[in-house]
């Protein structure tokens, strides 16, 4: 399909939707490519309905194919939606990006100035109390890719440094309190153009794309680099990591 012919798919998504809960739907767009005008005939279609708290249109996410392109539709209640702005998590930068940078079907962008007010109004605390305990958890990739060089399994490198690129550009993005627009590595990019940075962000990260130029050794150095120097950049931004936690003090 062709993008004139995904958009209008979309659009015959929105009214079935309207068709079936009426008022009930306040705003729904498209998202991923399709909506940055960049898809191709092998892109997919991603859409986002957000709908009222009494709707009987249940929060669900689903897929279908439709003439053999994939489809993935996401409902959400105002109440969920609010939640993903106030409850941060590592997906937090991605959730944000779907919501406003999408192309909108239907529905009063008032409620996206609404949603937007929030993002705003989200103590900065909450960001930063997220990092200090989220990072230790990220560091698993690294370990990962350490393993490698001990188990021999070279064939997987490329899954652990796309692992570690992607978590601790999320982690970048949460620091700024920026979305990201871009799935997997194409965040990268989005990334670079921020304020804060942590040390030879982009420099580190360019050579860990190309990790296959490099030897495991030297992806390895450059990984734990660049985690090292996410810790370093915390730390200067005042955010110390929880790096351990009594178990006594674990919420069970």
């Amino acid at each position: 399909m062709n993008h004139e012919e995904r958009v209008q798919l979309a659009n015959k998504l929105t009214d079935m939707m309207i068709k079936k809960y009426g008022n009930d739907i306040l705003l729904a767009g498209i998202g991923g490519s399709t909506a940055r005008n960049t898809d191709t005939e092998y892109s997919d279609l991603e859409m986002f309905f957000v709908v009222s708290n009494s709707s009987k249109a249940k929060s669900r996410q689903f897929g279908f194919a439709y003439k053999g392109m994939p489809v993935e539709v996401l409902v959400k209640k105002v109440a969920e939606v609010e939640r993903d702005i106030e409850e941060v998590d590592i997906d937090w930068p991605l959730k944000m990006g779907i919501l406003f940078n999408s192309k909108i079907t239907c529905g009063d962008r008032a409620i996206l100035e609404r949603f937007r007010k929030m993002v705003e109004g989200t103590p900065q605390e909450r960001f930063d109390r997220f990092i200090a305990k989220e990072t230790p958890l990220c560091y698993e990739g690294l370990g990962r890719l350490k393993a490698v060089k001990i188990r021999k399994n070279i064939h997987e490198t490329g899954l652990f440094v796309a692992e570690v690129l992607q978590e601790f550009n999320l982690l970048v993005a949460v620091l700024n309190r920026e979305f990201i627009n871009h799935d997997y590595l194409g965040g990268l990019q989005e990334a670079f153009k921020f304020k804060k940075l942590p040390k030879d962000y982009e420099k580190i990260a360019r050579k860990l794309f190309n990790w296959t130029s490099l030897s495991l050794d030297e992806t390895i150095r450059l990984a734990q680099e660049f985690v090292h120097n996410f810790v370093e950049f915390a730390s200067e931004n005042g955010i110390k990591i929880e790096e351990h936690i009594p178990i006594e003090e674990v919420e069970l």
